[in-house]
């Protein structure tokens, strides 16, 4: 690209980092799956307790705002992104959820669905539930558009969703109308 002389020194260091940056993430889009797997699993599939939060966001926030690639490496990862998607707190939840948004296919969002409900149930069993989960696990499935499996959802743990975040039985209706 060619930039004007007018422009400052930094601004064209800066769009030649971009320039460059934008050609390294497109060379690893086309890597293979495997490679692809691997470097998406080693940042995403460490335990919640380990983990670098500003890594982390940075690593969900490639993979929510890079359209250069398809949506195989969310697919390849999409365990590891339900987790975040639930356990996580509002800006990497949310950013864990617009990248599983990328799967266009039902049959992926419905293995996401199943997945929350046996990450949530999971979670009911216990003495001191993390009602976090439930309340995202709700917008997750919102997000994906899964109206039925929300619908069996809000019921099952309303009690927990309402803890979470305070949303009561009308916001609920609205969520599953909007969906």
């Amino acid at each position: 690209m060619g930039w004007s002389k007018e422009h400052s020194n930094a601004w064209l260091e800066l769009m030649d980092a971009y320039e460059e940056f934008t050609a390294k993430v497109f060379r690893w889009a086309h890597e293979n799956n495997d490679v692809k797997y691997h470097d998406l699993y080693m940042e995403l599939g460490i335990p919640i307790i380990e983990r670098d939060l500003h890594k982390r966001l940075r690593i969900m926030n490639l993979l929510r705002n890079t359209d250069m690639w398809d949506e195989k490496a969310i697919l390849l990862v999409r365990g590891e992104l339900t987790k975040i998607a639930l356990q996580e707190e509002d800006e990497v939840a949310a950013c864990a959820r617009m990248a599983l948004k990328k799967m266009k296919h039902c049959p992926e969002r419905t293995d996401v669905a199943d997945k929350v409900f046996i990450i949530a149930s999971t979670e009911a069993k216990k003495e001191k539930p993390d009602c976090i989960i439930f309340h995202n696990g709700c917008m997750l499935l919102h997000d994906l558009g899964c109206k039925e499996q929300l619908e069996r959802f809000i019921p099952q743990y309303r009690h927990l969703i309402y803890l979470a975040s305070g949303l009561d039985e009308t916001d609920l209706k609205k969520l599953v109308e909007f969906t």
